[in-house]
């Protein structure tokens, strides 16, 4: 298990790589076809833990429905918001190491800040800054909950408004325990085959036919293609991205800067009166 901080951090920590083994027992007992990330996804997206072991065992996968346009907004945002902040951490004397679509134990983050160097020693190992960069309307909040798991500061840069967002896993510790609780006990179910159904709109789709809430396996097309959407995304983003970049690296700065603060504060406990500057 990956050592975090105080605050709570530590026992998410501890329910996260329970809930990782239970979905590694999903897999081995329902389908192997599926990584310990995709029954997560699959644990987080649907209510009926019915549905969840078919599409277990038939081995069915969700189709990839974003429009290439979308992709290549994203790719871009990422692209212009890497080099905006390897100059002004590099302006600021800070030395760090980064990754595109750096992977966690429970997904990618678009970008991540390691330290790799002097100056910022409280990021070093398994601390870390990720940037998640959302060039639509909408923001999937199971996606950064899954990032909080992981002890890193999740830093929201929405190009569509400006809005930058950070989120410190201390502050939602709380709610991610009772939220990972939930879900083990889900996933202890799924497990011993006690699974609890649930009628919703995924009943349209489920091949499950001796379910009582069974309405018939229903395809449906789930690519929309809203050439409304994309242009109002384009205008949105030739407006805001600048203010949003900016805005990112400034939050990327106040993290770095209350980071270094910290680890001042904590080497001055622990020196002696006579060597404390």
């Amino acid at each position: 298990m990956v050592k975090g901080s105080d605050n709570g951090v530590q026992e998410v920590l501890r329910l996260r790589d329970e809930l990782l083994s239970l979905a590694a027992q999903i897999s081995a007992k329902y389908s192997q076809k599926f990584s310990e990330k995709s029954v997560i996804n699959l644990l987080m997206e649907y209510a009926c833990e019915g549905y969840i072991i078919e599409k277990l065992r038939l081995g069915a996968r969700d189709e990839d429905d974003v429009d290439r346009a979308w992709r290549s907004l994203h790719s871009y945002a990422v692209a212009l918001l890497l080099e905006r902040l390897k100059n002004r951490l590099t302006e600021s004397g800070f030395h760090v190491g980064m990754a595109i679509e750096a992977e966690s134990p429970t997904g990618f983050y678009d970008i991540m800040l390691r330290a790799n160097g002097t100056g910022i020693e409280i990021l070093n190992g398994d601390k870390s800054i990720c940037l998640e960069a959302k060039t639509g309307f909408s923001i999937s909040l199971s996606q950064l909950e899954k990032y909080l798991w992981n002890d890193a500061t999740i830093i929201l840069v929405r190009f569509a408004t400006s809005d930058v967002i950070t989120f410190r896993p201390s502050e939602w510790a709380a709610l991610l325990k009772a939220v990972l609780i939930d879900r083990i006990e889900k996933a202890r179910r799924i497990v011993a085959g006690k699974a609890i159904l649930v009628q919703s709109v995924s009943c349209k789709q489920c091949p499950l036919e001796s379910c009582r809430f069974y309405m018939g396996s229903q395809r449906e097309d789930r690519l929309v293609k809203n050439n409304n959407s994309i242009i109002e995304a384009f205008e949105c983003f030739r407006r805001n991205a600048a203010a949003a970049i900016e805005a990112a690296a400034n939050a990327v700065l106040k993290e770095l800067n209350m980071a270094a603060a910290q680890m001042r504060r904590a080497e001055d406990q622990v020196l002696p009166p006579s060597l404390q500057p």
